[in-house]
């Protein structure tokens, strides 16, 4: 009886492991490796890769993590939300709680990945419940009544928008009050609510929680950021809205990780000093190049770096915060054919690094800085032999980190 037992786990094993999503770890000191991960109550991540020696840190040394064989998408959601903090997700589902007893109104939605969440109806931004947006819904958005509600709906086939005050969201339907009335119209059907746009005033957004706060991305297309509580079978995140999430790891696409150990430079505000090329000043540009979206450089694209055109300098003010600069430095692949550029750091107005000159096929270059404690540091690109407006000096992922 035993050894059959015995024999049943053995072949069962597999399968566990199988059912055990793996994941790739990416820290900020650069190291990386993929394999079964935990991520304790406290924040201590351990990554025990299949091969070589595991990853024990804390969550803010962490940079990224990533899916090594993402679920496949979700089935697209009709709906989408909006909510006063910036998140915005996909939405299976919308319904609620009238307000009562003391407690504020909540609006409930169910993602796609099959998580719910209540939200209290004064952080809530937009919604919309069609898989059509109405016509001026994008418009309102950007820019929405003071004092009052818009309400979009679609009735006898043809789209209305009025100005209310909605009051709650419940029973399948939108409550809201117009001209001294109230009245209520269905959140789904033929004649329904097509969106929602609160007022700027009727609501409030919440305060940030602190760092390390994550960006959680899953395989229904939802992005929620907030603060990670839990990962293991299931990752569980709380959002700036207070709402608690718990989704299946298995539905995890990839972690972000914003910690007070790394900044963006991008993120930055700088003092820009420029010399005109052929009696021109040309932009520099943040998280992307003058040619369009990402950075390009070497067959990969970029999500995060600067882009600047000769000539230009660029000084931040760091305040003695920070121990490391880095990016990886190269002509754009859009760049033009003759592009020939010089790239330089300086830590406290001193040259710490000059590539010397740089053409579109120079491959690539890590740069790494060791910036003690600097109270300033500036980027530059300078012109080269051509003057070429093709210049397109790229520091991508350009990056402060505190060792």
């Amino acid at each position: 009886m035993m050894q059959r037992l015995a024999a049943g786990l053995v072949l069962l094993m597999p399968a566990l492991a199988q059912d055990t999503p793996s994941f790739s770890v990416h820290c900020i000191d650069g190291r990386s490796a993929s394999g079964s991960l935990t991520i304790g109550t406290d924040g201590a991540v351990r990554l025990t890769p299949a091969q070589g020696d595991a990853i024990a840190v804390t969550l803010a040394d962490v940079l990224s993590i990533e899916a090594v064989e993402p679920a496949p998408d979700a089935a697209s959601a009709p709906m989408y939300v909006w909510l006063r903090s910036g998140t915005r997700f996909p939405a299976t589902a919308i319904d609620g709680v009238a307000a009562s007893a003391g407690k504020p109104a909540v609006v409930r939605f169910t993602i796609p990945s099959g998580a719910t969440m209540d939200v209290p109806l004064s952080m809530v931004a937009a919604l919309r419940c069609r898989a059509v947006e109405p016509k001026t819904f994008a418009q309102d958005r950007e820019a929405p009544e003071l004092n009052q509600d818009f309400l979009f709906v679609v009735k006898e086939g043809k789209p209305q928008r009025f100005s209310v005050a909605v009051e709650s969201i419940h029973d399948g339907k939108v409550h809201f009050e117009l001209g001294g009335e109230s009245y209520d119209f269905a959140l789904t059907g033929d004649d329904s609510t097509a969106a929602v746009v609160f007022g700027k005033n009727t609501g409030f957004a919440p305060d940030r929680q602190g760092k390390p706060r994550i960006s959680l991305t899953l395989a229904g297309g939802e992005v929620l950021d907030g603060r990670l509580l839990e990962f293991g079978a299931n990752v569980r995140i709380k959002i700036d809205e207070g709402a608690e999430v718990s989704v299946a790891a298995a539905k995890v696409r990839r972690l972000d990780v914003v910690s007070e150990k790394l900044t963006w430079l991008s993120k930055l505000t700088p003092k820009a000093e420029q010399t005109p090329a052929f009696d021109r000043v040309w932009p520099w540009t943040l998280d992307r190049s003058p040619m369009g979206p990402g950075i390009q450089l070497g067959g990969k694209t970029y999500a995060r770096g600067l882009v600047l055109v000769p000539k230009t300098r660029l000084t931040f003010d760091l305040g003695g915060k920070y121990d490391v600069f880095e990016a990886t430095i190269g002509i754009d692949e859009r760049g033009g054919p003759q592009a020939h550029a010089i790239f330089r750091v300086l830590v406290d107005g001193k040259v710490a690094f000059d590539s010397g000159p740089v053409q579109r096929d120079t491959q690539a270059k890590s740069v790494r800085v060791e910036l003690a404690k600097c109270q300033s540091l500036a980027i530059e690109a300078d012109f080269g032999k051509n003057f070429d407006l093709g210049d397109l000096c790229a520091f991508a992922d350009a990056r402060l980190v505190q060792k």
